[in-house]
């Protein structure tokens, strides 16, 4: 797979199963280790589910953009969303799709920075500003001297990690206190988590598929990491990445049914704390440290070196990494966040960019001059409604409108051209 003479991964070269053990090592992070659980809490058993899987079925989705659209990739180095916007973009659209580019780094940053602070609180009696303090050193250290063949490594490592303890962590600890134990215990002590009825489920599912698959189709990290598979294995890795996370969503559920059999909890960090107090060999334990570590590391490497695809020359790029560094680690000292809270957010740009980075990748149609006015209206209607009465209605009508606006743009761009 590897030249053992070469530092560096050549491009497009990456096999099917090396390609699914970068887009998973991307995409198994801090979000889904801990806002799953807080989405558990907040929507019931179901939601805990869906949330994993809209990240898998969004896989599925490209993959089946991309055989549609006749992808083709270009021998080069630069990721194919990158090569879209300086092909079709120009003027203020092209100055905000840069922008929207950089600003979605922020979300990822904020993000592994509150895991950093949760493991930091649970596992060591450590200052939390110290701890990210130290660890954000560590990040610009491992940027700045590990290889690209480095990171494939450490993919490596997590994803053996991370199938060993999703398989024997459950099969443990089943076998040692079984199964119908642990199901009353739930249903005596958290019998909501049972109730299908919600009325919100389906609304908050829709939501979010299409919040993740924006986020996706637009994730620099995930185009970056698809140049360099073998083009005819991009959408075999696709699929595979999205078939094999969305059955890792049942093991990481037994995962966490662990830790809400035995009793109540308040917050997502306490569901955490349970698990590793309920999971007596103290190697387990430092497994579970070491594989959500991992998962920060990759997650955080993988973006640090798309993001620095995005500029021609290094000097710009260290400016741009230290201010958004810095930006991140006074926001999370200055406001009390949690990560479903930062998702919520976000989700906003994800969801509202949804149908112009379908335009923009996956058809051949021109953009209107008029589409970044289209998208930040959407985001201040959306986020005014969700302020005013809830979230998830904030981020419908956000996608509504925005799908609304990119029509009628488009319309009239086909109007213009007929005259």
């Amino acid at each position: 797979m590897l030249k053992k003479s070469s530092s560096l991964i050549p491009f497009a070269s990456l096999s099917t199963a090396a390609g699914v053990i970068i887009l998973l090592a991307r995409w198994i992070n801090g979000n889904l280790l801990l806002s799953s659980p807080s989405a558990l809490i907040s929507y019931g058993f179901m939601a805990g589910i869906c949330y994993t899987l809209a990240t898998a079925i969004s896989f599925i989705v490209l993959g089946s953009f991309l055989k549609r659209s006749g992808f083709t990739q270009s021998q080069n180095e630069q990721s194919f969303l990158i090569l879209k916007i300086q092909e079709k973009l120009s003027g203020i659209n092209l100055k905000v799709l840069q922008l929207f580019y950089l600003v979605t780094g922020v979300e990822i940053w904020l993000i592994q920075l509150i895991t950093v602070s949760v493991l930091s609180t649970i596992m060591f009696n450590i200052p939390v500003p110290i701890t990210l303090i130290l660890f954000l050193i560590g990040m610009l250290l491992l940027d700045r001297f590990l290889s690209i063949k480095g990171i494939l490594w450490m993919d490596i490592l997590f994803i053996v990690i991370l199938f060993s303890l999703l398989i024997f962590i459950p099969i443990f600890y089943f076998v040692q206190n079984g199964a119908s134990t642990v199901y009353e215990g739930i249903r005596l002590y958290h019998p909501y988590l049972f109730y299908f009825k919600n009325s919100e489920i389906l609304l908050f599912y829709v939501v979010l598929q299409l919040a993740i698959l924006g986020q996706v189709l637009f994730d620099k990290s995930t185009w970056f990491l698809i140049a360099f598979i073998k083009p005819k294995k991009i959408r075999r890795s696709l699929f595979s990445a999205g078939i094999i996370l969305a059955l890792l969503t049942l093991s990481f559920t037994a995962v966490l049914m662990i830790a809400l059999y035995s009793g109540s909890y308040g917050q997502f960090q306490i569901l955490v704390l349970t698990f590793l107090y309920e999971v007596q060999p103290g190697f387990l334990t430092f497994a579970f440290f070491v594989f959500t570590f991992l998962a920060i590391v990759t997650t955080l490497l993988v973006e640090m070196r798309a993001t620095k695809r995005f500029f021609s020359t290094k000097k710009p790029y260290y400016y741009y990494l230290i201010g958004l560094i810095l930006f991140s680690f006074t926001l999370f000292l200055s406001i009390d966040m949690t990560i479903l809270g930062v998702i919520y957010i976000f989700a906003f740009l994800h969801i509202t960019m949804l149908p112009f980075i379908i335009i923009l990748l996956f058809t051949k149609r021109i953009i209107h001059k008029h589409s970044w006015f289209a998208i930040f209206l959407s985001i201040i209607i959306g986020v005014g409604i969700g302020l005013y009465f809830n979230f998830l209605y904030g981020l419908a009508v956000s996608f509504i409108i925005s799908c609304i606006a990119q029509f009628l743009l488009q319309t009239e761009n086909m109007d213009s051209r007929n005259i």
